[in-house]
């Protein structure tokens, strides 16, 4: 797991949104509330039994509020040799620097 920065996000998101996978381990209702764009919602309690929906094929990057919650999905999933970054900071970092991928 390699741990990226709003900033840093907001750049893979303008140069390859479509190659990205980005997994929301937030409580479905959080997600409801502000969500990133084209996000998929995996609760991080159904991550063991919902891994097999992630497309490993592009880049992961598992989001929740403040980046403890993807950070705790990425150790699992590492465990499984499984590669992956972590937004460090979460929908919240990203709140702060307005980023346009975010949909209310």
């Amino acid at each position: 797991m390699k741990n990226i920065n709003a900033a840093q996000f907001q750049e893979m998101m303008n140069q390859d949104q479509a190659g990205l996978e980005v997994i929301d381990v937030r409580e479905e209702y959080e997600f409801e509330e502000i969500k990133i764009k084209n996000s998929k919602n995996i609760p991080l309690g159904e991550i063991p039994q919902r891994k097999e929906e992630i497309d490993w094929n592009k880049k992961v990057i598992l989001v929740c509020r403040s980046g403890a919650r993807s950070a705790y999905a990425a150790d699992f999933l590492g465990q499984e040799g499984k590669e992956m970054f972590n937004l460090d900071g979460g929908v919240g970092g990203l709140q702060l620097i307005d980023c346009k991928c975010l949909e209310r």
